[in-house]
């Protein structure tokens, strides 16, 4: 009798060590997509699914379009006014992400100016205006970042973006 016990521990032993394992890579992965805070803006508000993939579609060809694991949003705000959203998908392949990001820049024009190509961190970064704000767009491993910025202060858009470069997409 005792033995039947220790076998039937086993597997309820097992089981609750996968659900914790995947319960914090859960949560470890998500962090690694956004910080709680950039800068002086903490993270609000954070998207995924079926609602990020809508987001997105808004902004990209259908030749680009996700599926709702690949998507997320989030949006950033301080105390002082500024405002930072976040779009990362996810591509199949490193390559196939600089690929969306040059789909994404011969894509541009309309509402946005021509966009500019900065260099931080190693990382080819493209910068273009529009709708009232400041737009940074990149790759990095196999995610397609974009930032949209409030503040209109480059020494300040320059801070963000150094730190999300540094911060988001491992």
């Amino acid at each position: 009798m005792k033995r039947r016990r220790k076998n039937s521990i086993f597997p309820i032993a097992v089981l609750a060590a996968i659900i914790i394992v995947s319960a914090v890579l859960l949560s470890l992965s998500q962090k690694t997509f956004f910080p709680e805070k950039l800068n002086d803006m903490d993270l609000k508000l954070h998207r995924e699914g079926d609602v990020a993939v809508r987001e997105v579609q808004n902004s990209h060809s259908a030749k680009d379009n996700v599926s709702p694991d690949q998507a997320h949003i989030a949006r950033y705000r301080s105390s002082t006014g500024n405002r930072a959203t976040v779009s990362v998908t996810e591509a199949e392949t490193e390559k196939r992400a600089i690929e969306k990001v040059d789909n994404m820049t011969r894509g541009m024009g309309g509402m946005f100016s021509i966009p500019e190509i900065l260099e931080i961190n190693g990382l080819k970064i493209y910068y273009t205006e529009g709708s009232g704000e400041y737009h940074y767009y990149y790759s990095k491993n196999n995610l397609v970042i974009w930032i949209a910025l409030s503040n209109p202060e480059r020494t300040y858009r320059s801070m963000i973006i150094d730190e999300a470069v540094k911060s988001m997409g491992g």
